[in-house]
């Protein structure tokens, strides 16, 4: 665990607590351990607190999260101001969004104090290695639909703290770290994935800023923009619950969906199982007043979409990989490289290819 998590007293955390109205109380004891999954660009730890009887006692958990300190999250968290976009998305803009999302407590400065936010280790955890189970897939279509249909071109979307994917710093970087596991893509999947795909990819690599640009392309709408499996838990009743806001963006909203079937659905599921989803998905939009967004156009931009959760492994090969020991890189790339063949997903790239 960052030694900077474990400094935190209690008489900080009552002065914080108080401040924000999440408690009477005084903290009595503050203990700090590590959490069971790293995070890709931030250090985070839970927080265990115990409270005297004087008045309304807060949670009796969070979870505290601060910039990473190695050179790789700090260049990408000033790069792409990751910190600040989720303490923005928490303090001013979670309680705008149809979909449930971490209690906020506190804002740091991110450096030296953290963010506090709701600790969901009660919850069901989403766990991508295993997989995207149909019933939770749909749930989410549900979720996503909601979210994208009250965001479809609106004037919101003009807010600066909202990333452009496609354009400036972030595509940029992206592109880099796309490129950065090229080499590693070709040496670990040849012979397990068709050899066409694997070439289209690789081929593509290089521009990987063009295809950011295609798959930015159509109706805009507010997207999660990290919408996997390992950012989702699920309340009792099966209601998702959306974590890690730290590069909510406006584009196109096939980018949430096939980020999150492409990337995090067992392939053999996968396979008859994204027609259905993406079908409820686009059903859930028409209910929710989209109208203009034919079928036809939602399936091409899926079949096109499929290539971004691609980049996230490839760039999980290289220079991303945080090592967190279950592979997670080699099965996004294998699944969306299965799916992206399936689908003909290169072809919808046109000359990039």
């Amino acid at each position: 665990m960052d030694e900077r998590l474990g400094r935190f007293d209690e008489a900080w955390f009552t002065g914080v607590l108080r401040d924000g109205g999440h408690c009477e109380a005084a903290v009595t004891a503050a203990v700090a351990e590590p959490v069971a999954v790293a995070g890709a660009v931030a250090e985070m730890a839970r927080y265990r607190l115990s409270y005297d009887a004087s008045g309304r006692q807060g949670p009796a958990t969070l979870i505290a999260k601060i910039r990473g300190a190695d050179g790789m999250r700090l260049g990408l968290d000033q790069a792409m101001g990751l910190y600040e976009r989720e303490a923005h998305f928490y303090a001013r803009f979670s309680d705008r969004v149809p979909v449930r999302t971490p209690r906020l407590y506190h804002v740091g400065d991110g450096t030296t104090t953290p963010l506090l936010l709701e600790d969901l280790g009660g919850l069901r955890a989403g766990d991508q290695m295993q997989g995207l189970a149909g019933a939770d897939a749909e749930r989410l279509m549900d979720v996503l639909g909601d979210l994208h249909a009250q965001y479809w071109e609106a004037p919101a979307l003009a807010e600066s703290w909202i990333v452009r994917p496609a354009v400036g710093l972030f595509a940029g970087m992206v592109a880099q770290l796309v490129q950065s596991g090229v080499e590693t893509l070709g040496e670990r999947f040849r012979g397990r994935v068709p050899e066409g795909v694997l070439a289209a990819a690789t081929e593509a690599a290089p521009r990987w800023g063009e295809v950011l640009r295609l798959c930015a392309e159509g109706p805009q709408t507010l997207v999660h923009n990290d919408c996997r499996l390992d950012n989702v838990f699920f309340a009792d009743d099966g209601t998702p619950v959306l974590i890690d806001w730290q590069i909510p963006a406006c584009t196109r909203g096939t980018q949430d969906v096939a980020n999150l079937l492409a990337g995090s659905m067992a392939s053999e599921t996968l396979e008859d199982g994204w027609r259905p989803l993406l079908r409820r998905y686009h059903d859930r939009l028409c209910s929710r007043g989209v109208d203009g967004y034919g079928w036809e156009e939602c399936v091409e931009h899926y079949r096109q979409s499929v290539l971004f959760p691609l980049g996230a492994g490839i760039a999980l090969l290289g220079s991303m990989d945080i090592g967190d020991g279950r592979g997670l890189g080699d099965a996004i790339v294998l699944r969306t490289l299965r799916h992206a063949d399936q689908l003909d997903s290169f072809a919808t790239l046109g000359a990039v290819r």
